[in-house]
């Protein structure tokens, strides 16, 4: 007000009318993209950094092998280049919250805060340009950990295989049971995408597996199967074809057997599973004895030899992937894969089910972090309006650090089932967004 203007109603209510504009919230054009310039600048700086330090992990750890073989170096590129999504997603999270606190602290200590504040813009509104930045690397987030990662790491590692002569992903003595608990596959020696030598299939006599093994009812060869199977009882059979075939269904159906196979492989193509030269044995039925899991342990008959075999998705259904996804860490597992096995294993044991579920609640929450980030960096960066830059950087990281250890004690608790599988995978990071929130409504910034 000058000095000769007096203070007259006209004046008073010219002035009421200034404390009531409303604030004005968008567009902000200019402002917005000189934050996103400044922001996007120390997020490239902070994520080239964090990308070249696990390259340099790759090649420290990695190199020796590729160099014992003399690989050439366009195979040496291209491995880092697959591994780079996956160590992208990791630094995705930490870059941004550093970046967010960089540069609102930058713009504290050079009194850029307090010009927007005096200029009536909100340091909320004033960091809407990261938001939606930290929404959009949220989707990138999501995109690489669902859908690229699992490739480019199989890629990587196939590379590495092919280059090193290694096998990554070869399994000793393996183990796999069916997911309706009909097989129980036994691999010496486990290699995806390859052939496998001396497997054991434990499963059950039924009509798939019947008429591969001996062929079509009626004919001399299942004639002769049934003798060599049954010895002295085929005898007794009945003459009569259809009670014959109900006596052979009776006494060998559901019974124990065994499949010895010497070579076996996945047949992508038509999806289906070959068994190339092997031996079958079948157990006969104790059913006096007192226990359940001593039955079915007598040798009805000698090994029997056959050439090949051939079973499509409707009799075996697992793959090879499947087979390498249910050994494999649950962690390394993307929410299909997880969706999935726990889709098709209804009766899976509910220590097993706790861990799975956990991790895939876990996997969806943890994209989340790009935007958890700017959410807490925000209101964190009014603390340190004054202490420069450095405070910043130091509460961003003891942030973090606070972050990941409370995401990684609860998904530990959720996996041993001692809560709800759902609250430990969701609840750090709604806990952290719900504690930003707070902090940006008690703050009023």
């Amino acid at each position: 007000m000058s000095g000769s203007e007096k203070v007259t109603p006209s004046y008073a209510k010219k002035y009421r009318d200034l404390k009531l504009l409303k604030r004005k919230w968008f567009p902000l054009w200019v402002l917005d993209g000189y934050i996103l310039k400044e922001f996007l600048i120390k997020y490239a700086i902070l994520m080239l950094v964090f990308i070249m330090l696990f390259v340099l992990s790759d090649i420290y750890r990695d190199i020796d092998e590729f160099l014992d073989v003399g690989a050439p170096w366009q195979m040496v590129v291209l491995y880092l280049l697959y591994r780079l999504p996956s160590n992208i997603c990791f630094v995705m999270p930490i870059s941004m919250l550093l970046g967010c606190m960089w540069t609102m602290a930058t713009f504290g200590k050079n009194l850029e805060v307090t010009a927007m504040r005096a200029s009536g813009v909100s340091l909320f509104r004033c960091g809407g340009a990261i938001f939606a930045m930290g929404l959009l690397m949220t989707g990138v987030n999501i995109y690489f950990n669902e859908l690229l990662i699992p490739q480019t790491s199989v890629a990587s590692e196939n590379i590495l295989a092919d280059q090193t002569k290694s096998k990554r992903n070869a399994k000793k003595l393996l183990v796999y049971k069916s997911d309706d608990g009909s097989r129980r596959w036994l691999f010496q020696l486990f290699v995806n995408g390859e052939k496998q030598e001396n497997v054991t299939i434990k499963t059950i006599w039924t009509p798939g597996i019947a008429e591969k093994l001996l062929g079509k009812a009626g004919t001399a060869e299942y004639e002769n199967k049934l003798k060599e199977i049954f010895g002295k009882r085929y005898e007794t059979l009945p003459e009569n074809k259809e009670k014959r075939q109900q006596t052979v269904n009776r006494l060998l159906f559901k019974r124990k057997m065994d499949l010895d196979i010497d070579r076996s492989y996945y047949d992508k193509e038509n999806r289906e599973w070959v068994f190339e030269s092997g031996s079958f044995i079948s157990y006969d039925r104790v059913e006096e004895t007192l226990f359940k899991e001593s039955r079915g342990t007598v040798l009805l008959h000698q090994p029997l030899p056959f050439k090949e075999l051939r079973f499509g998705a409707a009799e075996i259904k697992e793959t090879p992937q499947d087979i390498l996804n249910a050994v494999q860490e649950k962690d390394n597992l993307s929410t299909p894969v997880i969706m999935k096995i726990l889709r098709e294993n209804p009766n899976m044991p509910h220590k097993i089910r706790c861990i799975y579920e956990t991790v895939l609640y876990y996997r969806l929450a943890f994209p989340w972090a790009c935007f958890l980030a700017v959410f807490l960096g925000v209101p964190l960066a009014t603390r340190n309006e004054r202490t420069g830059s450095m405070l910043a950087i130091i509460s961003a990281i003891a942030l973090i650090v606070i972050y990941i250890v409370v995401a990684q004690l609860f998904l530990q608790i959720g996996k041993s089932g001692a809560l709800n599988p759902m609250i430990c995978g969701l609840a750090p990071t709604i806990a952290f967004i719900v504690a930003g929130a707070a902090k940006i409504l008690h703050d009023r910034i």
